[in-house]
């Protein structure tokens, strides 16, 4: 054999030498990331069976928007609640809540809760499909609870301002919840949590870790589009399906800067919230390293500049909701919320802007065939 033929076999070997070490490294790399399904795409088919877990104040009428828009148009069933847009809140969800389905050769079974809920996750089973994917989304603790505290005038019934909330107050009085529903740790409380134990730490930390493995994702509202990407991925749907723009919102006339002091001290009074939230904004950065930074980026590029092609299309102004008087009246109307107005030529454009109530009823007229 020449010198040429063994120079020549040489560089082949090490040509297939370096190839299989490259192949080998990604798969490790790639197991060891846990996203092997996405480097061989095996998401052909969108999901259907869907928890969402609606949280009070933390965009989750927008996300709920998404999942009825989505639902609507592909003909799914809703778990709706007879009047209004709460399921049993506050007390924890049991099946019995649910509205019976008639019997039919069609087989067919409730996709989606979207509405409020007291999170209960062993009941929920009872109902929706064995295979449904669960998931909800956070906000920061501070934040959420200067919104309750504005949108549902919360001063009147603790009789303080929020920058007094805690302080000389009896432990009963900031415990209590208005309506039963709305007040300290809501995230906590709406995630079934019991209110005797918001200051066990021990079992706050037991209570995230079980969350975390009953729910698919938790999502952060502060890293919305992030979080909408990974959504997208886990559904197998398109980019055009998880479009929303920011609904149910307030004018920032009545958002209420929180400064470093107000926070330190709403934090200490919804301290099962803020474990809660710190500890799911960890998982969240994990699942974007498992995902890919830059291909999560690239997900993130493309919905922005979707969704500014569609609030473009679809906009034509923003109003106080009270100051709205044309159109459809809807069951209740915060006066502190602003309302989208949509281009009224195209359905798509008004189902991403319409308010809950009213395309809750719209749902409820649609599948009441389907009901005892």
């Amino acid at each position: 054999m020449g010198r040429l033929q063994q120079v020549y076999i040489l560089l082949v070997f090490i040509g297939l030498f370096i190839l299989f070490i490259t192949i080998f490294t990604d798969i490790v790399v790639v197991l060891k990331n846990g996203v092997l399904e996405n480097r061989t795409p095996t998401c052909t088919t969108k999901k259907t069976d869907i928890v969402f877990l609606k949280m009070h104040k933390a965009a989750s009428s927008s996300i709920q928007n998404i999942l009825m828009r989505f639902g609507d148009r592909h003909d799914l069933l809703f778990v709706l609640p007879q009047t209004g847009n709460y399921i049993g809140h506050p007390r924890p969800f049991h099946h019995s809540m649910v509205p019976k389905l008639k019997v039919s050769a069609l087989n067919i079974h409730y996709n989606i809760i979207a509405h409020h809920i007291r999170f209960n996750y062993h009941e929920l089973k009872r109902v929706m499909p064995r295979n449904a994917l669960f998931f909800t989304i956070l906000r920061k603790p501070a934040e959420l609870f200067e919104s309750l505290y504005s949108y549902y005038s919360l001063e009147n019934f603790f009789k303080t301002p929020i920058t007094n909330f805690g302080i000389n107050q009896t432990k009963e009085n900031i415990n209590k919840r208005l309506v039963g529903k709305i007040g300290r740790n809501q995230m906590s409380f709406d995630l079934g949590l019991n209110e005797k134990d918001f200051e066990n730490v021990t079992l706050l930390t037991e209570f995230a870790k079980e969350i975390n493995r009953e729910f698919n994702l938790v999502m952060i509202a502060e890293q919305m589009d992030e979080s909408l990407v990974l959504l997208k991925n886990l559904l197998c749907w398109e980019t055009d399906d998880i479009i929303v723009f920011k609904l149910n919102a307030r004018e920032n006339k009545f958002v209420k800067p929180i400064n470093s002091r107000l926070r330190l001290q709403i934090e200490k009074f919804n301290y099962a919230d803020l474990m809660l939230y710190n500890f799911f904004k960890d998982k969240l950065a994990e699942k974007i390293k498992n995902f890919g930074v830059q291909k999560l980026a690239a997900g993130v590029k493309e919905l922005r500049e979707r969704r500014d092609l569609w609030f473009k299309y679809c906009v034509q102004g923003e109003n106080l909701v009270t100051d709205i008087k044309e159109g459809k009246k809807p069951v209740y109307r915060n006066s502190k919320v602003t309302k989208l107005k949509a281009r009224e030529d195209n359905d798509t454009c008004v189902k991403m802007t319409e308010e809950e109530l009213i395309y809750t009823d719209m749902l409820r007229e649609k599948q009441k065939t389907f009901l005892l």
